[in-house]
């Protein structure tokens, strides 16, 4: 039936399972727990020691004109000598200093992973505590380090720090919301891995919000290229709202009133969350909102910068972008009817410091752009319930991105359901000359069944890619192409094309790592389509062996090589083939929720294996659940959703629910007509199935001109025509048989 296709490495990577049915994937991997050890053991004998060139380094202006923040006396600062937190980006609650620090129950393993990891992440939600509780364990551990802060938005900057650090130890290179440096595709990760890998005395700390995090990873969606950073870092998760332990550790601090605030509202906000001033800022946007807050122009910048955000638009938004997008918003709040205020005035308003240094708006250095508080994106965003992202705003975002950009842009669109608007942000960025786009547009287009042209778009971006093209997309790209021809029904070229990729990934980075555990099962795929099942889930088992071993038995990505093992489990008869989709549609309920990709494609090929077994009514049972899961994750009009509700209707008239089967073959080809045109294959499809019912209803005669007429629009070689021509020549209703487009 249809298998779930993830995408993992660097940005898309196949691997998997239910092809056509899935906007998810992950790329998790980690070194060995004793490789951080072993290395670290040697920091000792290597810190302190500073080169002629390290001491020029650590110097200002030389670290100052590199982009690295520098202490008063002009020099790169250790750790123990820094005072104002605000360095390291910890927000301020108010006041003249900042809060006691309250240890968080995960303080200790902080503290221990910086004695054994090279790259320490903190993952939580935004103003959770995370740059407060990674600099306090490293003010604990590493006084003595040197700090290097790159500015995020100059990879000059990143690069002088990682330069920096090879010269200067012990240091610690800090990343505080990692998602702000993931832009520059493969170069972090790659800068990491080098001094992680061969630099001693250096650490690399670094926090990132849980949902950026899925973002750039691929839970939610598609994974991008810099997602390989995540496979090297020891990640440890700190929880928004404080336990009852850490809230008893916090009533000590009595004598600071904001501390004591703060616990009044933990019902309701984190700590640090409540302390960061992040729902004093969302009241006053939503005050400055009302017809009564003369801020309405300022409340749209502040709405615009968010939006920007959630769109992918992750630095800062330059003014005049600012200034166009805004207008959008204001025009919801009425326009000149809200008597808006002077654009300098509400620049100011949304930059004022509401507390220390704390505003709606934070301007970057030269006052040039302005980045939203990142409380706010995803609270605004919530605001907005699940109307999504106007396309104004879209439109005003593709027009000033740079091809990179908009890159990030079709992402998030793509993770938002919003099909124009990733079109269109993939379509500038391959224009532009930005190759991983053609992922994307690739994915757009075999996604609405044009596999044909996915193939084309992935074949061009292959025969444009310049000569310094990384690797590791040139074999992306390759794997893409192999997914997409495989589609298209050339099998034995995507095995050749998978097997390229796979070799490939293997050279570059052995076999224990997620490009090319899912380049393997890529190749487990189309070997099975082309040649034994039996074979097939030979393989299959074999690599979730591997991924076990690596993983644990509950890992999302040994998940994945479940499906792929599910997939073939047929060879060992249709029982197994049924139990082995059940237990997984169980475990990944469980484990990654109900509307979750693989969750929704495991169910369908359970739902068609519960009917190849004689079980028709569960078999309904799960298809209708089915294209629900479809209809929240990739909306009702996608050819993905439609697809399924056209087999419901086959399935319906396959249990003599024939009246049924006509309504719902009907809706189908409405829908079908409406969304993808009257010639589309989909359309077509849902017409065959209105023709079938209706002639197993009684009416032969209409639904013999319906297979005439079909027969005149489709090709001699389709298998569609094939059908038509049986129904017409031996009488309509002759067959029950049906076509739909193969989804491997």
């Amino acid at each position: 039936m249809v298998m779930w296709r993830g995408r993992v490495k660097g940005w898309w990577l196949i691997v998997g399972a239910a092809v056509a049915t899935s906007v998810a994937a992950f790329a998790e991997s980690e070194l060995p727990a004793g490789v951080g050890a072993v290395l670290v053991a040697v920091m000792g004998a290597a810190a302190g020691v500073v080169s002629g060139r390290g001491n020029r380094l650590v110097e200002a202006p030389t670290a100052r004109e590199r982009g690295l923040v520098v202490a008063r006396r002009g020099r790169v600062p250790r750790i123990r000598d820094i005072d104002d937190l605000s360095v390291v980006r910890v927000h301020s609650a108010g006041g003249d200093a900042f809060p006691a620090f309250i240890p968080r129950d995960r303080s200790g393993e902080i503290e221990s992973a910086l004695a054994s990891h090279r790259f320490v992440l903190l993952v939580g939600d935004s103003t959770a505590g995370k740059s407060r509780a990674a600099f306090e364990a490293l003010r604990e551990k590493c006084p003595r380090h040197r700090l290097l802060i790159p500015d995020p938005e100059s990879g000059e900057s990143l690069a002088a720090a990682f330069e920096t650090a090879e010269s200067v130890r012990p240091s610690v290179i800090w990343l505080d919301d990692l998602e702000r440096y993931l832009t520059s595709g493969r170069a972090l990760p790659n800068q990491i891995r080098n001094v992680i890998v061969g630099k001693p005395g250096v650490l690399v700390v670094a926090t990132i919000r849980t949902h950026e995090r899925a973002r750039f990873r691929g839970i939610e969606a598609s994974p991008v290229p810099e997602a390989a950073v995540f496979g090297l870092a020891h990640e440890i998760r700190l929880d928004r709202r404080w336990s009852a332990a850490e809230l008893r550790r916090a009533s000590e601090h009595t004598e600071d009133e904001r501390i004591a605030q703060a616990i009044e509202s933990s019902s309701t906000y984190g700590i640090a969350e409540f302390l960061a001033a992040g729902p004093r800022l969302l009241a006053t946007w939503k005050d400055a909102r009302s017809p009564e807050g003369n801020h309405s122009r300022g409340a749209a910048l502040v709405a615009a910068a968010a939006d920007a955000f959630c769109a992918g638009w992750t630095t800062h938004l330059p003014a005049p972008v600012l200034r166009d997008l805004h207008e959008h918003h204001l025009l919801d709040l009425g326009g000149a009817r809200a008597r808006p205020e002077p654009w300098e005035s509400a620049l100011a308003w949304a930059t004022k410091p509401i507390f220390a240094t704390s505003s709606l708006l934070v301007p970057n250095h030269d006052g040039t752009g302005y980045r939203v508080f990142d409380y706010l994106p995803e609270a605004i965003d919530s605001e907005r319930g699940t109307s999504g992202i106007a396309q104004p705003v879209w439109d005003t975002l593709i027009v000033h991105a740079d091809p990179a950009t908009c890159v990030d842009l079709g992402r998030a669109a793509q993770q938002r359901t919003q099909w124009d608007a990733a079109t269109s942000a993939f379509r500038k960025a391959v224009d532009g000359g930005a190759l991983m786009g053609a992922i994307g547009l690739a994915e757009m287009s075999g996604d609405a069944n044009r596999h044909a042209e996915a193939v084309d778009v992935l074949r061009s971006a292959l025969r444009s890619a310049p000569p310094d093209t990384a690797p590791d997309d040139l074999f992306e790209l390759t794997l893409q192409l192999a997914w997409w021809t495989g589609q298209s029904g050339d099998l034995d070229r995507a095995v050749s094309l998978s097997t390229e990729a796979y070799e490939g990934f293997l050279e570059l980075h052995g076999r224990i790592h997620p490009a090319t555990i899912q380049a393997r099962r890529n190749l487990i795929r189309w070997t099975g389509h082309t040649g034994s099942a039996a074979d097939a889930l030979a393989m299959a088992r074999e690599l979730l062996d591997t991924g076990q071993t690596l993983w644990g038995p509950e890992h999302r990505q040994v998940l994945g090589l479940r499906f792929e093992v599910a997939c073939w489990a047929e060879a060992d008869g249709p029982q197994a083939a049924e139990r082995a989709w059940r237990e997984l549609n169980d475990d990944a309920t469980r484990l990654l929720g109900d509307h979750h990709a693989l969750t929704n494609d495991a169910r369908w090929n359970l739902a068609d294996w519960a009917t190849r077994n004689g079980d028709r009514e569960t078999g309904l049972r799960l298809q209708r659940e089915v294209i629900e899961g479809c209809v929240v994750l990739y909306g009702a009009d996608h050819a993905r959703t439609l697809t399924r509700i056209i087999q419901l209707a086959a399935m319906l008239g396959h249990a003599d629910r024939t009246e049924e089967a006509l309504t719902t073959a009907t809706a189908a080809r409405d829908d079908c007509a409406r969304v993808l045109g009257q010639n589309h294959e989909l359309t077509h499809c849902a017409a065959y199935q209105l023709a079938l019912w209706t002639a197993l209803s009684g009416d032969t005669d209409t639904a013999q001109v319906a297979f005439t007429s079909l027969l005149a629009v489709l090709p001699d070689s389709h298998p569609l025509a094939r059908l038509c021509a049986r129904q017409t020549a031996e009488g309509p209703g002759s067959t029950t048989d049906y076509y739909l487009p193969p989804d491997w």
